[in-house]
């Protein structure tokens, strides 16, 4: 199997990020799905990474164009709209990658397009900011993916991974990518939720030892909750959490604290709120994340 067409759908920062690198891969075969007024301005406007422009093909929901691999990096709660957007461009072969914050994205796209190969995944060690067109990148971004267990990598895994070293975009296939997804979600829940309620860049955060110490706490129900479902986080999984933020960049934002920062609805009841909801359905007790999760709410109900 070789993926010859790839789609991207979500313009955002780490959608940007990758659409330049498989832009300059595949040209005309690397194409942005976007309607109506998004296509308009992708097609007017293009897109900078680090100061270097570049003008991606952009396709809508009626063209002619069947990708065999779709790349869905939006927000959670613009997930249903993009199905929508896609679901015409979807063949029967095609393989879609997801790159949402969180761990329920997949079973969504998978339940909605039933006879494709939905895979896990995720970006980490991303640090990237979109201000209008125009994205910085800091780091050198990691996309780890795969299917729910990847003892042996199935034809469309090792596809993608050949696309992704072609196009020299870093990437991980790990055995077990459940726990892997539950381990980025760990980390949002606590940097994203922190940082957005303190207005702290990721050097306030790690120069603060109250904000770390409030985001580790609200890491430690995660570890709790996932041993209550048999998902079982454990020692390794909150060292690469550690290894992780001792090396993010210190002017670098989490995604939540730019939404905050641009009165943006944020993906907090994807994180906090539903953790606790896993935690009621186990009566498992999340305080911290309870906290967390009223306060963002609070600053988006008062933009």
């Amino acid at each position: 199997m070789e993926i010859k067409k790839v789609a991207l759908i979500g313009a955002g920062a780490i959608g940007c990020v990758y659409a330049y690198s498989l832009n300059k891969l595949l040209k005309d075969d690397f194409a942005f799905i976007a309607n109506g007024k998004r296509r308009e301005k992708l097609e007017k406007e293009g897109l900078y990474l680090n100061g270097e422009k570049f003008n991606p093909r952009v396709v809508s929901s009626d063209d002619d164009f069947k990708p065999d691999l779709i790349i869905v990096s939006v927000k959670n709660y613009q997930l249903q709209d993009a199905i929508e957007d896609m679901r015409n461009l979807v063949g029967k072969n095609t393989i879609i990658l997801t790159l949402l914050n969180g761990i329920v994205a997949r079973d969504v796209l998978q339940e909605s397009f039933k006879n494709n190969q939905v895979l896990y995944g995720l970006a980490i060690k991303i640090d990237a900011v979109k201000v209008g067109n125009r994205v910085t990148e800091t780091s050198d971004a990691i996309i780890q993916f795969g299917d729910a267990n990847n003892r042996k990598m199935s034809e469309g895994v090792l596809a993608v991974k050949n696309l992704l070293n072609d196009a020299k975009i870093n990437n991980q296939v790990f055995e077990d990518m459940i726990k892997t997804v539950w381990t980025k979600w760990m980390l949002n829940i606590g940097l994203n939720q922190v940082s957005a309620i303190a207005g702290a860049t990721y050097g306030v955060l790690k120069q603060t030892p109250e904000l770390l110490a409030l985001a580790n706490k609200a890491m430690k129900e995660v570890m709790a909750v996932s041993k209550a479902i048999g998902v079982n986080l454990g020692d390794e999984n909150w060292a690469s959490v550690q290894d992780v933020i001792n090396i993010l960049d210190g002017d670098g934002k989490t995604s939540m604290l730019q939404d905050i920062e641009n009165k943006r609805k944020t993906e907090v009841d994807y994180f906090a709120g539903t953790l606790i909801k896993i935690a009621e359905e186990n009566d498992i007790k999340v305080p911290v994340n309870e906290v967390l999760y009223s306060f963002i709410k609070a600053k988006e109900k008062n933009y």
